[in-house]
């Protein structure tokens, strides 16, 4: 691709850089990672996000039916096997410099990415209190700085072991004696938190 270093050929003169006007305008099938097959004339290849805009064939009629457009981007890290261009060469065999800067795609680490997105997700709403003030969703963002909290329909959970009751006053704090040492660290918290709310709420 463009901005690489020049080869050198057989002769020792340097071989002209790769450039990429050769793909728009070629007709290719591809195989996606979701094991999809698209085939269509290349419309562009952008460099910036390394994709291509596929301006599909009226005969690939599973693409129309769905989309009803006639444009696909494909990112190429999403693309799992060249199966045929224009020329009719196939994924295995003609000049491999003729296809597109495809590697191997990783379904295994695209699951793990999909799970991690999923959790993170997860643990993002279960720090949104549903049906609560904004001031108790703030008391709950600077415990949460400091402290394991999670939301309990308006109650706020901290350690698994201290409940915080509206109006999350320290008086508000419950936990069994079991739990006095974290119901003490819980209240100190509370209490330095709230005092920092308060003044930034006067500056305002």
């Amino acid at each position: 691709m463009e901005g690489t270093a020049r080869r050198k050929s057989s002769t020792g003169t340097p071989a002209p850089k790769k450039n990429t006007d050769w793909l728009v305008g070629r007709r290719i099938k591809i195989k996606t990672a979701s094991n999809e097959e698209i085939q269509g004339r290349i419309y562009t290849y952008d460099r910036m996000t390394n994709s291509i805009a596929l301006e599909c064939s009226p005969d690939n009629t599973q693409h129309q039916s769905r989309k009803g457009l006639p444009f696909r981007i494909i990112k190429i890290s999403h693309i799992k096997e060249v199966l045929a261009n224009d020329e009719g060469n196939s994924s295995g065999g003609g000049d491999g410099g003729n296809y597109l800067p495809i590697s191997y795609v990783h379904v295994e680490r695209l699951d793990a990415r999909e799970s991690s997105g999923v959790k993170h997700m997860r643990q993002r709403v279960a720090k949104m209190g549903v049906g609560v003030t904004k001031e108790a969703q703030d008391i709950f963002d600077a415990l949460s700085k400091t402290l394991p909290c999670r939301w309990s329909n308006d109650i706020i959970v901290v350690l698994d072991e201290v409940l915080i009751q509206p109006p999350y006053g320290i008086e508000n704090c419950k936990a069994n004696a079991s739990s006095a040492a974290s119901l003490a660290r819980v209240k100190k918290v509370l209490e330095g938190e709230r005092r920092r709310l308060e003044r930034s709420s006067s500056k305002k």
